[in-house]
């Protein structure tokens, strides 16, 4: 018996425990600002909703199927896979933050005050968490065990077929335990922009500037550019590729630390 993929006890328990953290992560710091800020757990709902409405069944159906269409052409050139990326930057940022400006707009019926804010982006980027990423975490280890059990010389495939599984998944398998750890360590400062974003966006109600929501969806495309296109654009491979990225996302969640705390300051002197 010839088994496509042999998959580590470490590699299985460092996905559990990203899968733990994506799902648990938001959660717990969610009951912390309700104690803490006294907000109730609806605000986190409607930041559920949003994110859903307007990217789990809407733009994301449709960026999969036009990526899917596109893919040899994507994998064929260089200008036209940098010009896909800004283009899911760009209507990554378009949706989530026009869908913060709605919720607010038609779900908040009290006063749109920061502590709310911070209460509705946790829910925004909670559920991204919880289902897109830990989820298709989840999914993928689902995968990886079958895989593990599967008798290649058993399938219906030509030795041509045969032999491009047993590279595909040798890469796979030649991947470091600690990968999976990657994607918890990005959820931990993703969460921060996502509630950065919604405290911006909250300001084009409480001062009345719709620029607050221009300044908003322009970075959200630069930071899901840069975290998406320095590993294509510099060529990088290897661990570099996997670790440069996410250095870029966790200077961008402390910034949203910033910009959090540096908002509530505003808050208070008016």
């Amino acid at each position: 018996m010839e088994t496509l993929f042999q998959i580590s006890t470490g590699r299985v328990a460092a996905t559990i425990v990203a899968i733990l953290f994506e799902t648990l992560f938001p959660l717990v710091a969610a009951w912390f600002v309700s104690r803490r800020l006294h907000v109730s757990w609806r605000y986190f709902a409607y930041g559920a909703v949003i994110f859903l409405m307007f990217q789990l069944i809407s733009r994301v159906p449709i960026v999969l199927a036009i990526q899917g269409a596109l893919a040899p052409q994507l994998q064929a050139s260089r200008s036209l896979l940098f010009g896909w990326l800004a283009v899911l930057a760009l209507t990554a940022g378009l949706a989530e933050e026009i869908g913060r400006y709605v919720g607010y707009r038609w779900l908040f019926r009290e006063e749109k005050t920061w502590s709310r804010a911070v209460m509705y982006g946790l829910g925004h980027g909670g559920l991204e968490s919880m289902v897109l990423v830990a989820g298709l975490t989840l999914l993928g280890l689902i995968n990886l065990l079958a895989l593990s059990t599967v008798d290649l010389a058993a399938l219906p495939l030509t030795e041509e077929q045969r032999e491009l599984a047993r590279q595909q998944l040798a890469a796979v398998a030649a991947q470091p335990d600690w990968l999976p750890l990657v994607g918890a360590w990005e959820r931990l400062w993703t969460l921060p922009v996502h509630v950065a974003l919604s405290v911006m966006v909250v300001q084009v109600f409480r001062r009345g500037q719709i620029w607050w929501l221009w300044l908003a969806i322009a970075t959200h495309t630069l930071v899901n550019l840069l975290a998406a296109g320095i590993a294509p654009a510099l060529e990088l491979q290897g661990t570099a590729a996997i670790l440069i990225p996410e250095i870029i996302v966790t200077l961008a969640g402390m910034a949203g630390l910033w910009i959090i705390l540096k908002l509530r300051e505003v808050d208070v002197q008016r």
